[in-house]
Order: C-alpha cells, then sequence, then structure tokens
C-alpha cells in the first residue's frame, strides 16, 4: 500500500521541482510518515505538496492511473491486509474531495469489487466495464481499441514483426 504513494509521489517529483523540493525536504527531515500510516503518507507525499501546482494548468496536469486497485494491499483475507486496503480505499476517496486533487485526471481499474465500487459515489466517478475472457467477443469495440493501442506502442518501441502479428490474433483468444 506503502508502495502507491510513494511512486505517485516519485512522478510528481521527476514532473514538478516544487513538488520534488517538497518531497525532498521532507524525507532531509525525517518527516515521512510511518509506512504503516497509509494516511500520513497520502497527507505528506501527495496532498501537501501536489496544493503546490494550482498555478498549473488543468489540462497540463498527468494522468494518474492505478490498475488493478482490487490487488492493492496483497492478500487481503489477513486482518493486516483487510486494514491497510480499507485505509488505502480511504485516502483515494478523500482525494475525490479536495479541491486542488480534483484538477487531476484519475483513472483506477479494478475488477468488480462491492467495497470499491461504494468507496467512490457515481455522481463523482464513471464506471466502464471492460469484458474479459469468455465474455470478449470478436465485435467488442474494446478488445479492438486495445489491439490497436498495442499494436501502436510495440511499433513505437520497434519490437518485431513477430509480436505484431501475435496481437492481430489477440482478439480471437482473449
Amino acid at each position: 500500500m506503502d508502495a502507491l504513494w510513494r511512486v505517485v509521489a516519485l512522478g510528481l517529483a521527476h514532473l514538478y521541482p516544487s513538488v520534488r523540493q517538497h518531497i525532498l525536504n521532507i524525507v532531509q527531515n525525517d518527516k515521512v510518515p510511518d509506512p504503516s500510516d497509509i494516511d500520513g503518507r497520502f497527507k505528506s507525499l501527495i496532498e501537501t505538496p501536489s496544493f503546490m501546482l494550482n498555478d498549473v494548468l488543468h489540462e497540463e496536469l498527468p494522468v494518474i492511473v492505478i490498475d488493478a486497485l482490487d490487488e492493492c494491499g496483497g492478500l487481503r483475507h489477513d486482518s493486516s491486509g483487510k486494514s491497510d486496503h480499507k485505509d488505502l480505499l480511504c485516502t483515494l476517496n478523500r482525494w475525490i474531495y479536495i479541491d486542488h486533487l480534483k484538477r487531476f485526471k484519475l483513472v483506477i481499474t479494478s475488477r468488480h469489487d462491492e467495497f470499491i465500487q461504494r468507496t467512490f459515489p457515481k455522481s463523482m466517478s464513471i464506471h466502464i466495464d471492460i469484458p474479459s475472457g469468455s465474455n470478449v467477443k470478436p465485435e467488442d469495440h474494446t478488445s479492438h481499441d486495445i489491439c490497436i493501442f498495442l499494436k501502436s506502442r510495440l511499433e513505437s518501441m520497434g519490437e518485431g514483426d513477430a509480436w505484431i502479428m501475435g496481437l492481430c490474433s489477440f482478439q480471437m483468444w482473449v
């Protein structure tokens, strides 16, 4: 759980000198909250330094993607995993209510999870179902779009035709 906010903070620090300086001050002065304090880490590494970005145009702020939220927190069947996952969801819920954080584009992917879905109010989020596995049909636009995206990324990376040819059959076995 602790890793998520550290990675987001690192990304923001790379993009914005004011955030970098703030985080550097926190680290140098040994003011970083304990890893078990997810809320404290969120406040010190994300909420407070991102306030300094109010002069950055909304369109120029980065898109922050949290992939597989349902898997964040490791094994949630033990008590510590459940607590960490709940704390992370609380910080994400706070994110959508803090004015200067609402300016960021936040994209979260997850398998269907009732607890996660209840965390985000429908009035402030858009839920999109993307079929996977046996639910994907050849005529689905989603799988076609994913195929096009992956092909373009592989081409831009200079990957060989074998990868791209294998990807063309992607829709058949997803």
